[in-house]
């Protein structure tokens, strides 16, 4: 789930300027905004996404290439489950979270064998190793970043010995920001890229690779950090 502010889908110099300025301290009320902003805007998003090939499903084969087939996979922020979820359900089994029921609904049509929960992945519950991987993509930009830490951290209590973590969120960094996009009110709150790696390496795990990169969202150009890490042995994540 891309977070970007401007109503075309595009971000920029007016990002700052276009966004209100609106405090939402209250984790439970970023979670009403995101969840009313994505029912609303389901088929618009899935528009926008496909207008044209974004970085994800590269990333995603970096991640695919370590897997044994049949892992388990947790995607956190699931959407509608086009286009990775569809894809990783080719060869394992995928379990997605999303806090909009609409994309829920969405990907359990379009991924008939996988398990969608309704939820919000700040607060979901798994057993400690119960999955091979964890992917989170445009998703954690919608979580108050005072939460990533924890978040991260549960991502690793969840994984098994060595499992995999693939994130993918906004190269930027915003301070619990309500902002318009695609014409409905969303929550953003990110830390820049360096505090990012940072979370990461505190969490437990070693990054293999991250990178910055840019994707077309309508007429604008979006920078996206990319990270690549393992579960580091004999460390425990802590909820």
């Amino acid at each position: 789930m891309s977070a970007f502010f401007a109503s075309d889908g595009g971000v920029g110099a007016q990002r700052e300027e276009d966004a209100i300025k609106n405090r939402a301290s209250d984790s439970r009320h970023a979670r009403r905004v995101v969840e009313e902003g994505y029912n609303r805007i389901a088929q618009a998003y899935a528009r926008l996404e496909g207008e044209i090939d974004w970085p994800r499903m590269r990333w995603l084969q970096k991640l695919v290439n370590r897997l044994e087939p049949g892992s388990s996979i947790l995607d956190l922020g699931c959407g509608s489950g086009v286009p990775a979820d569809v894809e990783i359900a080719k060869q394992h089994r995928v379990t997605g979270v999303d806090v909009s029921q609409t994309q829920i609904d969405f990907a359990r049509r379009n991924v008939p064998t996988g398990c969608f929960l309704h939820g919000d992945a700040a607060t979901v519950e798994f057993a400690a190793d119960s999955f091979d991987a964890v992917i989170s993509f445009y998703a954690l930009e919608h979580i108050p970043r005072n939460e990533h830490a924890t978040i991260l951290r549960r991502i690793y209590k969840w994984l098994r010995a060595e499992g995999f973590l693939l994130i993918g969120m906004e190269a930027g960094e915003y301070d619990d920001v309500i902002g318009e996009w695609l014409g409905v009110p969303m929550f953003f709150s990110c830390f820049d890229p360096e505090t990012m790696k940072h979370l990461i390496d505190e969490a437990g795990f070693g990054l293999l690779e991250s990178a910055v990169e840019v994707q077309a969202e309508g007429s604008h150009e979006v920078p996206y950090l990319w990270l690549l890490a393992r579960k580091r042995p004999g460390e425990k994540g802590t909820a």
